[in-house]
């Protein structure tokens, strides 16, 4: 019998809330392990680093656009 299997089989002799609970500590371990399914991926933080490296936004030297930045809201 697979993993998957006997973990379904026990999950489903608990009653609801204990049920509710062991989903709960599975979305953590997922979360924990960094796990993701399909799509997921494409959507995470990781994927989007590096996206503003040819902005012509952020070109400019740091120093400038923090300074930039902060006289805005002056």
């Amino acid at each position: 019998m697979l993993t998957t299997e006997r973990i379904a089989q026990q999950v489903g002799r608990l009653p609801e809330p204990l049920q509710r609970e062991v989903l709960d500590f599975v979305e953590f371990l997922r979360e924990k392990h960094h796990v993701v399914e399909g799509n997921e991926e494409s959507d995470s933080l990781l994927s989007l680093q590096g996206g503003l490296e040819h902005s012509v936004t952020f070109a400019a030297d740091e120093v400038k656009i923090q300074e930039q930045l902060r006289d805005e809201w002056n």
